[in-house]
């Protein structure tokens, strides 16, 4: 195994981790194919808006093609998770979930609608959540835009024992009134796979049904449909390279280190990063192991990136805290564990998918 000189740790500068692993570039184009074209040849794709804020940061008093088009009619989350429980039946076209105060899940237009709202916050270890009833009644796109600028999103729930708090939250805020939880259902997809469940249409009444696929126009803020426009073109490039064979850590080292498109093994230094790389690792449907940077000292014990910086003070470690020397295996990865993407240690001999730092 090979590791960094300890002095590393003495001199190697912190960086403003923010936005660094996924870039917003703007393009000169006419029509929906070149600009997909375009964006895929010399970007990553057509950009995948995930929230209000990336919607207002990509604003421009010009028309833009974005990665948003019709498809096949799907039910998501808000936050991104696979729908994995489902109780009760299974409404038709668009709508979104609302729970009765019986615990019976029932569906209603998105957009005309006004409930209260059930938000998560996520706990300490980010595995944890606790729920916070809003009794303001809203519509479910402003209900999501409610809990994400004050909470962390609109409710998911995963299984019958998160269905279950929910609605022992709910009853002991003595409501009477049914509320929305995160779950949507249109025929809405993006270019690129990713799980984005954020929408900002100029008329929210829209029900376009068709499976022809459809570019959105984004202009001023909001989307409007179109077949034939012209318009300039919002790619972005993903600063997240996957590897497509598996390897050891320290191969993976190797591997990050002499491919000509990266500059290392990945790193996450903030909750920003680790939102991306989650974004990225659902977009291509991978739950993991998968290697990132992180390493642990056999002789010292405490955990370091493979560029020498220390890891934290932002951490997320499986648990809450990182693994201790003793009962350690030395390496790091990502793993996906009862629906969240956590930093746990494997053995250093184990073959994964590896992450690299994108140039």
């Amino acid at each position: 195994m090979k590791f960094l000189p300890v002095l590393l740790l003495l001199w190697a500068p912190p960086s403003d981790a923010a936005g660094r692993l996924r870039t917003f570039h703007l393009e000169t184009t006419n029509y929906p194919n070149a600009a997909r074209d375009i964006c895929r040849n010399k970007y990553t794709d057509l950009v995948t808006v995930y929230d209000h804020k990336e919607n207002k940061e990509l604003t421009n008093t010009t028309c833009h093609w974005i990665g948003a088009y019709r498809n096949n009619t799907s039910e998501k989350w808000s936050n991104g998770d696979d729908v994995t429980f489902r109780p009760g039946h299974k409404c038709q076209n668009e709508y979104c979930a609302y729970i009765e105060t019986n615990g019976d899940w029932e569906c209603a237009p998105c957009s005309t609608e006004l409930r209260q709202l059930m938000c998560y916050d996520q706990g300490v270890d980010r595995a944890s959540h606790i729920y916070r009833l809003i009794q303001k009644n809203k519509t479910w796109f402003d209900a999501q835009l409610y809990c994400r600028e004050n909470h962390t999103d609109l409710v998911t729930i995963r299984d019958e024992t998160q269905n279950e708090q929910v609605k022992k939250k709910a009853n002991e805020s003595n409501t009477i009134e049914p509320f929305w939880i995160g779950l949507l259902s249109d025929n809405v997809e993006w270019f690129d796979g990713g799980k984005s469940a954020y929408r900002n249409y100029s008329n929210t009444n829209n029900k376009n049904n068709k499976t022809n696929i459809y570019t959105f126009l984004y202009l001023r803020g909001t989307w409007t449909e179109t077949e034939n426009n012209t318009c300039n073109t919002h790619c972005y490039k993903s600063h997240i390279h996957v590897s497509h064979e598996n390897m050891s850590w320290e191969k993976a080292l190797d591997y990050c280190n002499s491919n000509e498109n990266t500059s290392g093994l990945l790193r996450i230094e903030s909750e920003d990063d680790q939102i991306e790389t989650e974004r990225e690792l659902r977009r291509r449907n991978i739950s993991g192991p998968v290697w990132v940077g992180l390493r642990q000292s056999r002789l010292f014990g405490f955990w370091i990136w493979s560029n020498g910086l220390h890891v934290g003070p932002w951490t997320n470690w499986k648990g809450g805290s990182q693994p201790e020397h003793q009962m350690s295996h030395h390496c790091g990865a990502i793993e996906k564990m009862n629906g969240e993407f956590k930093w746990t240690d494997k053995n250093c001999r184990s073959k994964f998918t590896v992450l690299c730092e994108g140039k």
